[in-house]
C-alpha cells in the first residue's frame, strides 16, 4: 500500500489539474512580479525623465552598456516588461510575450554582470520564461481561446451539414 502511495504521489500528468495548476501558479506569479516590480517601477521613472527631466537610471544604465539611442532602449526594455509580463501572467499570447522577456532580462542578466551586481534574480526570470515559452498551460486564455475556436468550427461543420 505505500508502495502504491509513493507511486501514485511520483506520477505526474502533464494534462492533470496538478500540473495545471503549477504551470498557472509559477506562471501567474512570476508574470505579475516581473510587471509590479520592474516593468511598473521603470515605467514610472521613464515617465519622470520625459515630464520633467528627472534622471532615469535604466537610460543612463543603457548608455553606459553603449547602446543606441538609450532613452529609446530604456523604453522598449520598459514596455516589454510593462505589456508582456501581465499577458504572460493572464496566459494571453505566451509564447511571444516569453520570448520578448527572455530577450529583454537576458540584458538585464549582461548588464547586472557588466556592473558587478548580482544577476541572479534576472536568471531566474529568464529560467522561467524558457519554461512559459512551452505554452500558457492548461489554464491559460491561450488555451480558452483555442479551445473556444475548436468549439465555434465544430458547430459551424454541424449546421452546414
Amino acid at each position: 500500500m505505500l508502495v502504491k502511495l509513493l507511486e501514485k504521489s511520483l506520477a505526474v500528468e502533464p494534462s492533470g489539474w496538478v500540473a495545471g495548476s503549477g504551470h498557472l501558479l509559477l506562471r501567474a506569479s512570476t508574470g505579475l512580479m516581473i510587471f509590479y516590480i520592474h516593468g511598473l517601477h521603470k515605467l514610472e521613472s521613464g515617465l519622470a525623465y520625459l515630464q520633467h527631466g528627472t534622471p532615469w537610471k535604466l537610460a543612463e544604465e543603457a548608455a553606459e552598456m553603449r547602446f543606441p539611442a538609450p532613452v529609446a532602449s530604456a523604453l522598449a526594455a520598459t514596455i516589454v516588461q510593462f505589456v508582456c509580463a501581465p499577458l504572460i501572467a493572464m496566459g494571453l499570447l505566451t509564447r511571444l510575450s516569453a520570448v520578448l522577456l527572455t530577450g529583454t532580462l537576458s540584458v538585464a542578466i549582461l548588464q547586472n554582470l557588466l556592473t558587478g551586481r548580482d544577476p541572479q534574480l534576472a536568471i531566474l526570470y529568464v529560467l522561467v520564461m524558457i519554461l512559459v515559452f512551452l505554452g500558457g498551460g492548461k489554464y491559460s486564455l491561450d488555451a480558452w481561446l483555442i479551445t473556444r475556436g475548436q468549439r465555434s468550427v465544430l458547430f459551424r461543420t454541424k449546421e452546414a451539414i
